[in-house]
């Protein structure tokens, strides 16, 4: 079997080297947006196909993530690798990919074909999470700490400064159990340098466990029962594009913070992951007449997700905006003012204080690789 990110591959996709395929490689993307500038290129000799076909109940699902990923403009890299490694395993940006239907009104087959572009492999390349500690506008709190999560599997962690070279030993603040293992809290404004970016080794298959991920849940339990009585893992959708069309919720998490856009019954349902239980359980919100209103995707990483929030004073007319980022491994959600908005009003903090980060920094992470012979000393 192999996986590209967290995405399982069919068994029958096949993934062959092309030079003859036309490509549509997203470049010069303008950050935070899911509409980039696009070339068109000629395959490089490093350049792949991966072309497979989606059956069953769920097909479309499967079908719709990975033409997501394809599409997202926020994740630099993914791996791609399988459960006995092979040349083919490495760092991988995505190029171009198309959706059909085996027939119009059939979507219990759909076929997919795209394109990989190898960026280098775990023996050339480090993982790098590059910050740019800056300050917010957060009503919620003052701890001037731009923290970062990182799965607790990653080794050889310290801080790079890109531009004089030097490195400092990075500590762990703090180590937290999510839904899928542990993770260790950093503090970008650590170092003693600018900018400073997080090295790191870790393993193909542990990357996704730690990652905040945002969902569509198809208004249905994540889990679901085949055919044959075996559970289906999740019949939610991965959302990877602000541009998702939504056929349920938006739920964004951070591996400890679950949050469910209700903007229907204008509700925003918050859990946290109960290691001890193995579950998600309900955190009350606030009292207040501040109700949800609307939510609006702005950046689908890895490493974190931005959604702009509105809100609607019940009891009268007024309204707020807020934006609303979960990082991974993160307690609790960073609800920010944007540029052009005021303080939110007392009632709106009262109720999302119990799951409202307190920090007024932002790392602004962004997770990439950086080749060996850059950081060698």
């Amino acid at each position: 079997m192999r996986t590209l990110y967290a995405l399982r591959v069919p068994a029958d996709a096949s993934s062959e080297p092309t030079t003859s395929r036309a490509l549509q490689l997203a470049t010069n993307a303008a950050l935070n947006s899911d509409v980039p500038e696009v070339d068109s290129l000629s395959a490089s000799p490093g350049s792949r196909s991966l072309a497979g076909v989606a059956i069953g109940k769920y097909a479309d699902l499967t079908a719709s993530e990975f033409e997501e990923l394809f599409s997202a403009t926020a994740i630099e890299v993914v791996p791609y690798f399988g459960n006995t490694q092979d040349q083919r395993d490495g760092y991988y940006a995505l190029e171009d990919i198309d959706v059909t239907r085996a027939a119009p009104n059939e979507s219990r087959i759909q076929r997919f074909d795209g394109s990989l572009s190898q960026a280098g492999t775990a023996d050339s390349h480090r993982r790098a999470v590059y910050t740019n500690p800056q300050p917010v506008d957060n009503a919620f709190g003052s701890t001037s700490t731009a923290e970062i999560g990182l799965s607790a599997t990653a080794t050889g962690v310290e801080w790079w400064d890109k531009t004089a070279g030097t490195r400092e030993a990075a500590t762990v603040q703090r180590t937290v159990t999510g839904e899928h293992g542990d993770i260790d809290i950093y503090d970008a404004t650590e170092p003693s340098f600018d900018s400073p970016v997080l090295l790191h080794d870790i393993a193909y298959d542990q990357e996704w466990q730690a990652d905040a991920r945002c969902w569509d849940d198809y208004d249905r339990s994540k889990t679901a029962t085949a055919a044959d009585g075996a559970t289906i893992d999740s019949v939610w959708q991965r959302v990877f594009v602000t541009s998702h069309s939504f056929a349920g919720k938006p739920v964004l998490e951070s591996q400890r913070l679950r949050l469910v856009f209700d903007v229907a019954s204008q509700q925003l349902q918050a859990s946290r992951w109960s290691s001890s239980n193995s579950q998600y359980e309900s955190v009350s919100l606030g009292s207040s007449s501040w109700q949800l209103d609307g939510i609006s995707l702005s950046r689908v990483g890895v490493e974190r997700v931005t959604a702009q929030t509105r809100w609607v004073d019940t009891s009268g007319s007024a309204t707020h905006t807020l934006d609303c980022t979960v990082k991974r491994g993160w307690d609790d959600a960073l609800f920010t003012t944007p540029p052009n908005e005021t303080s939110p009003p007392s009632g709106l903090v009262t109720r999302l204080d119990p799951i409202a980060a307190d920090s007024d920094q932002t790392a602004a992470e962004v997770v990439d690789i950086v080749a060996n012979s850059e950081v060698q000393r």
